[in-house]
């Protein structure tokens, strides 16, 4: 009959509700793991074709085997410029038929190479430690290498970093920073600052 049409549609893959919400992927073994790396939008799993985190950071391994050891590395070449790995390695070792996770911790914000000097026209001290002041993670500091020179990650446009060298409070300082928007090819930002 020339007036009717017939249309098909298959959806194959697999739904998986957690404490955090719902992750879709491709269809499911028994055994799989949740990838959670909060803020890595769009970022593979290596050797899981087709297998990529969704928007708020989260995927589900389809095939986990059961009872040995699974690794679990993010590739950090999909990663976005604005998002940094502690680690981009996992190993999960599930039981059959079980749900694993595998947490992800990760930095969201500006990547930075700051050069700073103190007030004196000096820079900061080799080995001096740069924390950003309240951040959900006090573990995470940030070693000053030659020349003031310090790699920062996690950023916003503009804040404050505490510095500190010694157990003197001349052994410490404050830097207030107003990032430029010039990033390099890298996506990182370059950036002076000075330490009061």
């Amino acid at each position: 009959d020339k007036y009717s049409h017939r249309l098909n549609y298959a959806l194959r893959g697999g739904a998986l509700v957690h404490e955090n919400g719902l992750t879709l992927g491709q269809p499911f073994g028994e055994t799989v793991a949740l990838i959670k790396a909060p803020g890595a939008a769009g970022v593979g799993v290596n050797s899981q074709t087709g297998v990529r985190t969704d928007w708020r950071g989260y995927t589900v391994v389809p095939y986990a085997s059961p009872y040995r050891k699974n690794i679990l590395t993010l590739d950090t070449t999909t990663m976005p410029d604005d998002v940094d790995l502690e680690l981009a390695t996992q190993t999960v070792v599930p039981t059959r038929g079980a749900v694993v996770r595998a947490n992800y911790a990760t930095s969201v914000g500006n990547r930075v190479l700051m050069t700073v000097r103190q007030e004196n026209g000096q820079p900061l001290p080799f080995g001096a430690m740069v924390s950003v002041p309240g951040a959900a993670s006090s573990e995470q500091a940030f070693i000053v290498g030659d020349g003031g020179q310090v790699y920062l990650t996690g950023l916003e446009s503009n804040g404050v970093l505490n510095v500190k060298w010694g157990s003197g409070t001349q052994d410490r300082c404050q830097i207030h920073y107003a990032l430029p928007s010039a990033k390099e090819l890298t996506g990182i930002i370059v950036a002076q600052a000075q330490c009061r």
